[in-house]
């Protein structure tokens, strides 16, 4: 028996958002394999106007209040759109890391206890952090050779420049700015561009947030972590701080998130499509048989069951199939 999404502050938008719910209404597709992408485009342009940005913070609202109603209608299906989308170079990398990153705040941050206002500072954070080097890091993650001494300037520099873009566009929520200036700061003081190691938790999980989704996309360069190596670390960076917080992301992502893929002890290759009962035991669909053959039809499969148990993660790059990611998830 699969649980439900675990509660999050999804039942009510923030009074500010409501300008824009009527458009995202008439605009945005429901369905979030329509609208995650129809929103990251948005995001991607906007990101890439920079400070010549026109309306910015009416167009940042609209993305957002879209991806906050996706969340609450279909949360799983949200995640498993946004974690397909990192693995496929088709759709650029930066505006959907802010995605991932704007849903991964959204879902952990409550159980740290946190409410609004300061929830929606990290969400509009999250989707902003890396608005001073957005076409670069589009560039990055397609890039297989070492950044260029000018790429490691830009980005050493891009959280402060990235405040400064937003205070020009007229942002002046002081938490908001505090996080996009910070989200690189580590606890250890390893980070930049202050070497700070007294953060907050709204710091800390948009540092963690952002490391997660680094982690597991694939790049030019390398290949991406498994979800349950990546979410893994993060538990036992935060154990070794006495933070509870890589549990929260451990209870709220799983193991094995939707839309990443695994191998099951029946040698099917399958997608996962709904977190479970238990972190390790999510639902899945096989789309491969036993001997590697594409499946006619994606099957059902509760990773719960002995038989249908997980017997190790997949890389996305090793999944040579394309998904019709609507049909697949009108199967479950």
């Amino acid at each position: 028996m699969l649980s439900e999404p675990a509660d999050t502050p999804l039942s009510g938008l923030p009074s500010d958002l409501e300008a824009v719910l009527k458009d995202v209404h008439a605009q945005l597709d429901p369905d979030p394999t329509e609208g995650i992408p129809a929103l990251r485009r948005r995001l991607a342009q906007l990101l890439g106007e920079g400070a010549q940005a026109k309306d910015f913070a009416r167009r940042l609202a609209f993305v957002e209040t879209g991806l906050r109603l996706a969340l609450r209608a279909r949360e799983d299906d949200t995640l498993f759109v946004l974690v397909q989308m990192l693995a496929d170079r088709q759709y650029g990398y930066n505006a959907t890391h802010a995605l991932m990153a704007a849903t991964t705040c959204l879902l952990v941050a409550p159980l740290a206890d946190m409410v609004e206002p300061q929830l929606s500072s990290l969400v509009r954070a999250a989707l902003t952090m890396n608005i001073a080097m957005a076409e670069m890091q589009d560039l990055l993650a397609l890039q297989a050779q070492q950044a260029t001494p000018y790429q490691r300037e830009k980005i050493e520099t891009h959280p402060t420049e990235g405040a400064a873009i937003l205070r020009a566009l007229g942002i002046d929520d002081p938490l908001w700015l505090e996080l996009v200036q910070d989200h690189h700061e580590a606890p250890d003081g390893s980070g930049y561009p202050h070497r700070k190691t007294d953060l907050t938790v709204a710091q800390q999980l948009l540092r963690m947030s952002d490391l997660f989704i680094a982690r597991i996309s694939p790049r030019a360069s390398r290949r991406g972590l498994w979800p349950k190596v990546a979410v893994g670390n993060l538990y036992l960076e935060s154990q070794t701080r006495a933070s509870p917080l890589g549990a929260y992301f451990v209870k709220q992502l799983g193991m094995y998130p939707p839309g990443s893929y695994v191998r099951l002890k029946t040698n099917e290759v399958a997608v996962i499509v709904r977190r479970g009962t238990r972190v390790n035991t999510p639902l899945a669909m096989a789309i491969t048989d036993p001997d590697g053959l594409l499946l006619s039809a994606p099957s059902k499969r509760d990773t719960q069951l002995p038989i249908y148990a997980i017997q190790t993660p997949v890389s996305p790059e090793d999944v040579r199939i394309r998904l019709d990611k609507a049909r697949l998830l009108k199967r479950i």
